[in-house]
Parts: C-alpha cells; structure tokens; sequence
C-alpha cells in the first residue's frame, strides 16, 4: 500500500512538471498555437486544384468575415466572356489598350434577374473624373470622389463577386468586384473591409465602412468603373445627385477611353522639353524617336525634312 502510494506520489509530481512547462512555452509566444492551426489551413488551400486566397492575419476583418476554410472555384468567375484568369492579388492584371478597339459591346447594366443596381455611396462628389491640380501639377483622376464619414457603409454597385480586397499603398484598402454584367467597379480609402475574395455580392450589400486610408487627404470614396481594367467615367453610367443609372444598357467603343490620349498627351509635355540641341549625327527622325515624338510633326515644327543630318548644337523644337 505505502509503495503504491509513493509511485502515484511520483506520477502525480512528473504529470505536474509536464504540465507546468507546456504551459511557460505557451505564454513565452502566445501565438505559437494559432500559428499551427494556419499553417494547417495553408497547406489545405495548397493543395486543391481552387484559387487559394492568402489571409493576411493582421487583417481582423477575415476573422468574423471570410468563412473557415474558404475556397473559390474559378470557373464560377462572372463575365467570362469578357475576361480570362482570375488575379485576387492584381488590380489591373489585363493589360489591354482600348483606345483603337474596333468592336462596340452592349452592355446590360441592369435588370430584374441578377444585375441589380445600387448607388456605391450617399454623399456630395468631391472631385470628378478628369484632369485635377495635384500640388503644382495636373493630374489625371480616373474615378469620383464622394465626401463621406469614417464609418459610413459602403455599397457594391451591382451583382458579381469579389475579386481583390487588400491594402494597398495608394488605394488604402480597396475592393474590385467582377459584375455580371461585365463591368468591373472598384472601391477605395475604406477604414475596414467587410469582403473577401471570391464573396458572391448583390447590388446594395456592404462591402466595407469609408475611411481615409493610403494616399487621402480626408474621408471618402473613390469610386472607379472599368472594363477589362481600362477605366470609365462613371458619371456616363451612373447620375451621382440621383443615385441611379442613367440608362439600363451601356455601350463600350474606342470613344469611352479617348481621355487616355489626353493623359499620353499631358505626360509626354510634362516629360518633353519644348526645345533640344542636336547631336553629332542626329536627324528630326532621330531626335522624335528618342523622345517618343511624330517625326512628321516635328518636322513640321522646324521645317526640316525627317532625314536631313543636322549640324551639332542646332536648336531643335519638340512642341
């Protein structure tokens, strides 16, 4: 009896120690337990055959929002006649130039099966689309602004799902949702997300709370429409003082991208000097292919032939 009492004595003692240093090792990193359980999920998502989509934990938001063990199947991706692939991490991952498109597309913006319409914010618009002072020179602002308070819910504009929600440097965090109806809208400067990508969404349903996060100078939403990433003037689809769609249908040519030759032509004359002085060996053609100019044009400004060698220091006009 005495020397079973004394190994329980000893069982009890080794179980106690045991016990005493797992726990120190929990509280010397707290989070080593919650570390384990996401390299767990990583290794899950990695290995489906589904986007997987990375959960930055910093992010409280994906805490209460995002569903456990998420997953997206690509092939369920909106308006895939219109786009392929499927990036959760670029913004413009397309790449297309559509000022010479030669096809005109009608677009449905809205009707009663599955492109329902929702105004993204309620609030007095702040800037426009087009070319704004920025400190001593003009820039191009690709979206409209609309004055909000840090807190205020922010909409999605129309049916579709969630493709980016991320922070990014300049855009603060941001969502980008793919529409059915072809569209892609984007959403910026928000204070928290309450999206995730690959989230189904409605017109109408919140997607985050406004804010003023990266390049801001106070609370609002930049609010940007695009198609196969090249921006639109929202205002030619949405009437802002109204909150509603100016028309039910919308259609895409080369016309509604004609403000990125405006943009080309304001970077080239903030690049360009207005005169340069000749190399050994130059010609107008020369001198316009270095600085991505019309040799014609330029020939026309100094009234030289494009090929005509030019003497070492001669001044030249650009613009």
């Amino acid at each position: 009896m005495r020397l079973k009492f004394v190994v329980l004595s000893i069982y009890f003692v080794i179980s106690f120690s045991l016990a005493t240093k797992v726990r120190a090792q929990v509280v010397e990193n707290p989070d080593s337990l919650e570390q384990i359980e996401f390299e767990e999920e990583d290794e899950i998502e990695e290995s489906t055959e589904f986007d997987s989509i990375v959960v930055n934990t910093d992010d409280k938001y994906w805490d209460f929002v995002r569903p456990r063990n998420f997953m997206f199947d690509t092939s369920f991706a909106p308006a895939n006649l219109f786009y392929n692939g499927w990036d959760t991490i670029t913004i413009n991952p397309y790449r297309r130039d559509l000022r010479n498109m030669a096809d005109t597309v009608k677009l449905i913006l809205a009707n009663y099966d599955d492109c329902s319409f929702h105004p993204p914010a309620i609030g007095d618009i702040t800037s426009n689309f087009g070319f704004r002072r920025w400190g001593r020179r003009q820039k191009f602002h690709f979206g409209t602004d609309i004055r909000m308070e840090v807190g205020d819910p922010v909409y999605a504009a129309f049916e579709g799902v969630v493709r980016i929600a991320k922070r990014s440097a300049d855009y603060g965090y941001v969502v980008v949702i793919r529409h059915n109806n072809g569209l892609e809208t984007l959403y910026a400067h928000f204070s928290q997300l309450l999206a995730y990508p690959g989230q189904p969404v409605k017109g109408g349903n919140i997607i985050g709370l406004a804010g003023s996060t990266g390049r801001s100078t106070g609370p609002h939403l930049h609010f940007e429409v695009r198609f196969q990433g090249e921006k639109i003037d929202p205002a030619s689809i949405i009437h802002f003082p109204s909150g509603s769609l100016l028309n039910d249908t919308f259609q895409i040519d080369k016309g509604c991208f004609k403000h990125l030759y405006e943009v080309k032509s304001a970077k080239l004359k903030a690049t360009t000097p207005k005169y340069v002085k000749a190399r050994k060996g130059d010609t107008i053609q020369k001198i316009a292919n270095r600085y991505g100019l019309s040799p014609k044009k330029v020939s026309r400004l100094n009234g030289i032939n494009s090929k005509t060698k030019l003497k070492s220091g001669r001044r030249i006009r650009l613009r």
